[in-house]
């Protein structure tokens, strides 16, 4: 059983809640599924805040309120958690009324389960959640639950595309008639529902069907169904980079290990989205998304296209001062960047994998050298005073190294030498 799950069955016996306490949500999913248990959702009668406060301080956990209008908070113990939240209505046949669709509007009885020995007489299923799971279908509880909340427009999606279900026809036209109220939703909620269908590595249909049925649009006014293109042909690279990439193990670790800082990932699909840079970054803001997402969107956007013109630039063949100006520009971005070249044209795959090899195995290490030598060497060594020429004098030692013309500290303080003496 999961820890916390059973820290806070003995905590609601002990403080006799255990009976108008229900395990909601995808938990219930997942006992059903035979999966291992991960994210636990407690519904509790009374104070569930003054609940989670007091379990908190039971188990010496965290407490941290996710919602205080709606009555949520998580209890953090040894990187695990909990969620605790109020019951919706006066029972709990009116709180799953409440919800979003049916696979989650299921519940298991706290005082009556024991995983080694649960029964399907205790599931809790007016909506018959059970057969919908079973026959990998998404079924709205109601369509007056996804006027109330149409973030759950998108909800439904998300889960479709997360569990690899279909969704029910009346479902379906539900979400498209109803899916110009997604503008009254709240952007960072908007946002985070796409970031959990971005993310995922088969999210291009799911894209798809939400721009057919207009609820893209009613987000991203600017994206058309052409846009998909780019979208597609990036995430099967994404997917799939050692066969796309052509690269070998030792040049595919890094760009892996670029991409583990997730909202990379994310953002460089959601960049393929927009015609140009400016509605990629007006987009990106108008959803309240982080700076470094808004910048990366916006980079991204901005110069997928040069690796492509450098090539044609270049007819093919790497000139590495025109690569080097290339990498002094992108840097570690040069993954992304060579990933959405080759995902407009293929036959370019060949000179991107040379400037990925030239950046790991030349510029790479040429920059990990810098600074060579700083504003202090200038003031010590050379007895210059702070100004303008020391900007100068850095910026022209960091391209000799770039460059390759000098590799050593000793040799980058006799090219300052010989230029203040040019300048002289």
């Amino acid at each position: 059983m999961h820890p916390l799950l059973e820290l806070f069955i003995d905590f609601a016996e002990k403080e006799g809640i255990a009976t108008d306490s229900f395990i909601v949500g995808g938990a219930v999913r997942d006992i059903l599924l035979g999966k291992e248990l991960n994210d636990i959702d407690i519904a509790v009668k009374g104070d569930a805040i003054n609940i989670a406060k007091r379990f908190a301080q039971e188990i010496d956990g965290s407490f941290v309120l996710l919602d205080k209008e709606f009555g949520i908070a998580r209890i953090v113990k040894n990187s695990q958690f909990i969620d605790i939240s109020i019951l919706r209505g006066d029972s709990i046949h009116s709180d799953l009324s409440e919800r979003d669709i049916t696979i989650n509007a299921m519940a298991i009885p706290l005082a009556s389960f024991q995983p080694s020995a649960f029964s399907l007489q205790h599931l809790i299923d007016p909506h018959n959640g059970k057969d919908n799971l079973f026959n990998r279908i998404i079924r709205m509880v109601s369509e007056e639950n996804l006027i109330k909340d149409p973030l759950r427009i998108l909800r439904i999606y998300r889960f479709a595309a997360a569990l690899n279900f279909s969704i029910e026809e009346d479902t379906l036209s539900a979400t498209e008639r109803l899916a110009p109220l997604i503008t009254s939703v709240a952007v960072e909620r908007i946002a985070e529902e796409l970031r959990y269908i971005v993310r995922l590595d088969d999210s291009y249909k799911t894209m798809k069907a939400l721009i057919d049925n207009r609820i893209l649009a009613n987000i991203f006014p600017e994206v058309r169904i052409n846009s998909l293109k780019l979208y597609k042909t990036t995430e099967e690279i994404l997917s799939n980079p050692s066969d796309s990439l052509q690269l070998s193990a030792f040049s595919l670790r890094p760009l892996i290990k670029y991409f583990e800082t997730e909202y990379r990932y994310i953002c460089l699909k959601l960049s393929t989205l927009f015609p140009n840079p400016d509605s990629a970054k007006q987009s990106a803001i108008r959803l309240k998304m982080s700076r470094k997402e808004v910048k990366f969107i916006h980079e991204m956007a901005l110069k997928r296209a040069k690796i492509l013109d450098s090539y044609k630039e270049m007819q093919g063949m790497a000139d590495e001062t025109k690569i080097i100006g290339l990498l002094k520009e992108f840097r570690g971005d040069v993954y992304p960047l060579i990933i959405l070249a080759i995902a407009q044209e293929p036959s370019i795959t060949a000179f991107c994998k040379e400037v990925v090899r030239f950046y790991d195995n030349v510029f790479k290490p040429r920059a990990a050298m810098l600074p060579i030598i700083t504003g202090d060497d200038l003031i010590n060594i050379f007895n210059l005073k702070p100004s303008p020429i020391f900007k100068e004098l850095l910026a022209e030692i960091e391209d000799m190294i770039l460059y390759g013309r000098i590799s050593s500290k000793e040799e980058a303080l006799k090219m300052v030498e010989e230029m203040l003496k040019d300048k002289s």
